[in-house]
C-alpha cells in the first residue's frame, strides 16, 4: 500500500533547479516559434472569429491534458515512493496496474511514448533548422551571392550543436531571454507592415466553411504544442508544485502565448485575407532591401527585387 503522505515534491532532487521565472520564460520560448507565422493562413481557413474561438478551445483542451498528465506522474511518483517519475515511466506503471492483458504491453507503452517524443523533437528540430537556413539564404543571395540551400542547413545545424549539448535547462534561461526578446522585436517589425493599409474587417470572413478545417487544425497544433518540452520544465524546477494550477507558470505563460497568437493570426488575415501565403514574411514587401556595395549609409527607397 502506498503511503498517503508521502510528498514526491518534497522528496525530488533536482541538481540544477529553474526559478519560476526562469520556467515561464523558457515556457514562452519553447511554445512560441515559426508556427505562428502560419496562423494567419490557419484563420484566412476558419474565419477570424471561429479561428479565435478553436485557437482558445485548442490551447486549452491542451494544458487540460498536460495538467492531467503531470497529476498522473506525480501519482504515480508517490505510489512508488520516490521524488519523481517521467512520462514513459508513468505511462508503464499505469498498464502494470491495469488488467493483465495491459500487463503485457507496459514495457512496449513506454518504448512508445519515448519514440513518439523522440520523433516530435526531431521533426521540430528539423523545421527550426530549416527555417532559419531560408531565411539566411535569402539574405546571402541578395548581399554576397547564390548558395544552395544544404550548405546553409550543415552550418546553422552545426552552430546549433553546443546549444544542443547544454544539458541542464537553468543555463539555456538567458538563451531563452534573448530570444523572447528579439522574437517579439520581430513580431513589432512585422506588425508596421500588418497595420498599414487595413480593409475594414466586414471584408474579412468571420466563419468560412468547415471543409478546411483539418488543416486549421494542423497548423494550430503545430504551433501550440510541445509536450515533451512543458514536462522537461516541470521537471526542473527549484518549485514544480507551483507549475500547475490556476495561477501556476503553465497558465500564466499559456495566456501570454494565446495573445500573441491571437493578434498576431487575426492582424495577419485581417490585412492580407484569403490570399495570405504560408508563412506571413512572404507577404511582406521585398522591395525596401539594403542597397548593395554602397559606402553610404543605406536608405528604405524601394529598388527593383533581385531575380529569383
Amino acid at each position: 500500500m502506498a503511503d498517503s503522505a508521502y510528498n514526491p515534491y518534497e522528496n525530488r532532487n533536482v541538481e540544477v533547479p529553474m526559478s519560476n521565472v526562469g520556467a515561464f520564460v523558457s515556457l514562452l520560448k519553447c511554445v512560441i516559434g515559426t508556427g505562428i507565422l502560419a496562423l494567419p493562413l490557419a484563420f484566412a481557413y476558419t474565419g477570424w472569429l471561429n479561428g479565435s474561438i478553436l485557437l482558445i478551445l485548442i490551447t486549452i483542451m491542451l494544458i487540460h491534458g498536460i495538467t492531467l498528465l503531470i497529476i498522473c506522474m506525480v501519482e504515480s511518483a508517490r505510489r512508488q515512493q520516490q521524488g519523481y517519475c517521467n512520462f514513459p515511466d508513468t505511462m508503464e506503471y499505469a498498464f502494470n496496474q491495469g488488467p493483465k492483458w495491459c500487463r503485457y504491453c507496459a514495457k512496449a507503452s513506454g518504448y512508445l511514448v519515448d519514440g513518439v517524443l523522440a520523433f516530435s523533437h526531431y521533426g521540430v528540430c528539423v523545421v527550426y533548422i530549416v527555417f532559419v537556413s531560408v531565411n539566411i539564404k535569402q539574405l546571402s543571395d541578395y548581399y554576397i551571392k547564390l548558395i544552395d540551400l544544404w550548405i546553409f542547413i550543415v552550418f546553422v545545424g552545426v552552430l546549433s550543436i553546443p546549444l544542443f549539448l547544454i544539458r541542464h535547462l537553468k543555463y539555456l534561461v538567458p538563451f531563452n531571454l534573448a530570444a523572447n526578446i528579439v522574437m517579439y522585436l520581430g513580431f513589432v517589425l512585422i506588425f508596421y507592415y500588418l497595420f498599414q493599409n487595413l480593409p475594414h474587417i466586414s471584408e474579412r470572413d468571420a466563419f468560412r466553411e468547415p471543409s478546411k478545417l483539418p488543416l486549421f487544425f494542423g497548423i494550430a497544433l503545430f504551433s501550440v504544442s510541445s509536450v515533451g518540452v512543458m514536462l522537461a520544465i516541470e521537471s526542473k524546477m527549484a518549485h514544480p508544485e507551483k507549475y500547475i494550477g490556476w495561477f501556476g507558470v503553465l497558465n500564466l505563460a499559456s495566456v501570454v502565448v494565446v495573445i500573441s497568437y491571437l493578434i498576431f493570426a487575426i492582424m495577419g488575415y485581417w490585412r492580407y485575407g484569403a490570399t495570405v501565403h504560408g508563412s506571413v514574411t512572404l507577404d511582406l514587401p521585398n522591395n525596401e532591401m539594403y542597397p548593395r556595395h554602397s559606402s553610404a549609409w543605406p536608405s528604405f527607397s524601394p529598388i527593383p527585387s533581385p531575380a529569383m
